[in-house]
């Protein structure tokens, strides 16, 4: 009788990289997925009909690692690309990466951990140093921890509650709660989160494991007006899901169709001042200076960046003494 070769157990982990067009980055990005201390996971690269070189350099990253599945097709967007993933992944866990952001060596072993400790969670994420288009630290952002402060920042449309490339799902979950939503994009990341809030709960690790990397190829820089409008209809429907319809909730303001460059270095300073990186925050200022000589706000981010003028201490120290003659 013929040998029978028993098939490879399915990995823990399935990690969902969507790439399109990502040839400046995503060999950094593909790199700290292999260089993770846990290892048994797949990478399921989803290439949309790129039209550059990304495919190729993830490939030659990858080397002959039997980990890695490519899948290349048509561009049809983000959200086809994930629901696709979801039903090719084989792992109990997906975590999601974007093909432009790094996470740290450990993620992997931290997250699925809490998960394997933490049943009843849907998904976890953590905290996020960005950086900018060079590698340069901009500052730390420290998600909630809570599910309950979660939903309540979710559903106040502060989508970086948990963020996205951070997030490590239960496959069951999503798939119980109905996939990614086409029709949500470019909001599909608190749309998921809002559902599964619904079915379990959610959660962030109190440590930095991602590098979330800014630029102005970013969806919330090019479709930032979508965005919003997008994200305005989602956080509808789950308030009316939650039978919270009742209750007063304007609609989030409407923004620019697009982010300029020279906006979206002023913000880059702004928030690195706010992290204490002044080297940083000096560079883009001054580039937002040659684009935009006139505009009093890249002057006005100029002066904060040579005197090294934080806000946020200030208005907590502001806070606290306001607060106690509050509560009396």
């Amino acid at each position: 009788m013929p040998k029978v070769v028993a098939a490879p157990p399915p990995p823990r982990v399935s990690v969902l990289m969507p790439v399109f067009n990502a040839e400046l980055y995503v060999a950094e990005a593909v790199a700290s997925i292999l260089q993770q201390t846990f290892e048994d996971f797949e990478l399921v690269v989803l290439d949309d009909g790129s039209s550059d070189h990304s495919a190729e350099i993830v490939e030659q990253t990858c080397g002959d690692d039997p980990r890695l599945r490519l899948i290349r097709s048509p561009h049809a967007g983000l959200s086809v690309r994930l629901v696709e993933g979801v039903a090719a992944a084989r792992g109990e866990f997906i975590a999601r990466q974007d093909a432009d952001d790094i996470s740290r060596p450990e993620r992997f072993a931290l997250q699925v951990a809490f998960l394997e400790s933490h049943p009843d969670i849907s998904v976890v994420g953590a905290g996020s140093l960005l950086i900018d288009p060079d590698g340069e630290p901009i500052r730390e952002r420290h998600a909630p921890l809570s599910h309950r402060e979660i939903e309540f920042q979710l559903l106040e449309g502060r989508g970086n509650a948990i963020f996205h490339s951070s997030a490590v799902f239960r496959r069951a979950h999503v798939i119980d709660v109905g996939n990614y939503q086409p029709r949500a994009e470019p909001a599909e990341d608190v749309d998921l989160y809002l559902r599964l809030a619904e079915r379990g709960r959610l959660a962030n690790l109190p440590v930095t494991l991602l590098e979330s990397r800014q630029h102005v190829s970013r969806v919330s820089s090019v479709r930032a007006g979508e965005q919003r409008r997008t994200l305005n209809t989602v956080l509808a429907e789950a308030r009316r899901r939650r039978g919270l319809e009742d209750e007063e909730s304007a609609p989030l303001p409407a923004i620019p169709d697009q982010i300029s460059q020279a906006e979206s270095q002023r913000r880059w300073a702004r928030e690195a001042i706010e992290g204490g990186n002044l080297g940083t925050a000096r560079k883009h200022t001054w580039a937002a200076l040659r684009a935009e000589p006139l505009h009093p706000r890249s002057w006005h981010m100029m002066v904060r960046a040579l005197l090294g003028l934080r806000l946020e201490p200030l208005r907590n120290r502001l806070r606290h003494k306001i607060e106690p003659e509050s509560q009396v």
